[in-house]
């Protein structure tokens, strides 16, 4: 069962991952996972079970470092099944169930908010019935001070995506568009409130959160381009465990934008190459990138002496293709992943494909994906034709035959939201939209006939990086033993 973890003896467990060495390769290492160092609180111990199982020292603390997870612990003899109920504000929630013995046990609560006393009890089944093996109370902290606080505008629960319960993106500390500063990842749920939260160090950035494709861990950007100027020469990938064990941290030279992850683990970016751009892919058991296609190349062969500098990387499994997008010259490539061949492209470069009515042309477009219906479907600027003043989710249909990119539905107009830079939209599994507005700091999920169902901003100019749906915390756990 991957949804809990069982540690044992907590004061000597190691956990063993992988990192990337000098040369790109992957090491590795043993490094503490223990998470001592937390804060008790308000704890019952020690009370017996009929059938010979019993246990001492049940106990509740803190994660040291990502203070709204809690930790219930205690030392077990016995074999049965144990899990913890607690409840927040009004609302009851129950961890899975997991089987354990002899020795010490450690059980994760995931989903608690900032700022929250939560009661919590220990339920054992030894096989006699359900009984309460200590309960108590534990209050998480309030959010640091330097972190911008989300406010939840709209909520409409009976038409959410249902597997929407939680929120995973990052934001710029300080205010700006592009801008430098200290980035935090975060996870919020339908409340707006902030349930998981962790700071990127050195002012690095991290802009393109996402949940692995095996949906149990999450990928996290490290990127230096922005604040060293080294060309991202020192740029990573992290994979990590909610609870923050690494499983994997990966050079990414170059990056500076976007990446994606391929079914087989594979990564690809836009790696930055004096003042153009490489889409490059590196397998899991690669200890460097490939070059799939030049943009230094392309531009070439079209006639064009334009930079490229890319904002999004979108793989297709059902086409096998990368949408690859530059806002530098409001241009959108897709490229087939086995030959590294540009299909078509699209916008500011010449000899593309056009756009019925012209007026729909995209302009500084970001966060673009393939919908399930073949559809396009992107966050962009109101026009390429004049000074924007607003963000649009806009959706195409691609005639490939005539080269026509047909506009068929667009969110947006008259809500008077202009994005400086960045922002995506996702369709959702219901049909719903999942809008990010980018530098405006703001989340919409809409329906198809432009209903707003959840809202949510930061009411300034922020950068937000790229926000997916989790349904179920737990499934980002490490696997049990």
């Amino acid at each position: 069962m991957n949804s809990l973890i069982l540690l044992a003896s907590l004061l000597a467990c190691t956990t063993a991952h992988t990192v990337e060495d000098d040369d790109g390769g992957a090491t590795d290492v043993d490094t503490d996972a223990d998470t001592d160092g937390g804060t008790d609180g308000g704890v019952d111990s020690g009370s017996g079970t009929d059938g010979g199982t019993h246990t001492e020292g049940v106990s509740a603390r803190l994660h040291p470092e990502l203070e709204s997870l809690i930790y219930v612990e205690w030392t077990q003899e016995g074999p049965a099944t144990a899990w913890v109920e607690y409840s927040f504000d009004g609302e009851d929630r129950v961890t899975p169930t997991y089987d354990v013995d002899d020795g010490d046990q450690s059980l994760l609560l995931l989903g608690v908010p900032y700022a929250q006393s939560v009661a919590w009890e220990v339920h054992l089944d030894d096989g006699l019935g359900d009984t309460v093996l200590g309960s108590g109370t534990i209050s998480t902290p309030d959010l640091p001070d330097d972190f911008p606080e989300p406010e939840l505008l709209t909520s409409d629960a009976a038409h959410y995506e249902p597997t929407g319960t939680y929120l995973l993106g990052s934001i710029n500390q300080d205010r700006g568009g592009w801008a430098g500063g200290t980035y935090w990842k975060w996870i919020m749920d339908r409340e707006g409130r902030i349930v998981w939260l962790h700071e990127t160090p050195d002012e690095n950035w991290s802009i393109f959160l996402r949940v692995s494709v095996g949906g149990d861990h999450i990928l996290w950007d490290e990127a230096t381009y922005w604040n060293e100027f080294d060309e991202g020469a020192g740029s990573k990938v992290h994979r990590w465990y909610i609870d923050g064990t690494e499983i994997r941290e990966i050079a990414t030279r170059g990056l500076h934008h976007a990446f994606t992850e391929l079914p087989d683990g594979t990564l690809a970016w836009g790696q930055a190459d004096g003042g153009s751009e490489n889409l490059v892919t590196m397998g899991p058991d690669d200890s460097s990138p490939s070059i799939l296609w030049r943009c230094r190349d392309f531009h070439s062969e079209v006639g064009s002496r334009s930079s490229c500098q890319s904002n999004t990387v979108y793989y297709s499994t059902d086409r096998d293709s990368f949408l690859f997008s530059f806002y530098t010259t409001d241009t959108l490539v897709e490229i087939d992943a086995s030959s590294g061949e540009t299909m078509w492209w699209a916008g500011g470069v010449r000899d593309g494909f056009t756009f019925d009515p012209p007026s729909s042309q995209f302009a500084w477009q970001h966060g673009m994906m393939w919908t399930d219906e073949g559809t396009l479907l992107m966050s962009t600027k109101d026009t390429a034709f004049g000074w924007p003043s607003e963000t649009y989710a806009r959706e195409y249909q691609v005639d490939f035959d005539a080269g026509v990119l047909k506009n068929t539905w667009t969110y947006g107009e008259g809500e008077g939201i202009l994005a400086d830079t960045a922002g995506e939209a996702h369709r959702l599994p219901n049909g719903n939209t999942l809008h990010n507005y980018g530098a405006a700091a703001h989340i919409k999920e809409v329906t198809t006939d432009g209903d707003i169902v959840w809202e949510v901003t930061w009411n300034s100019e922020r950068l937000i990086g790229r926000t997916t749906f989790i349904e179920d915390l737990y499934d980002l756990m490490p696997p049990t033993e």
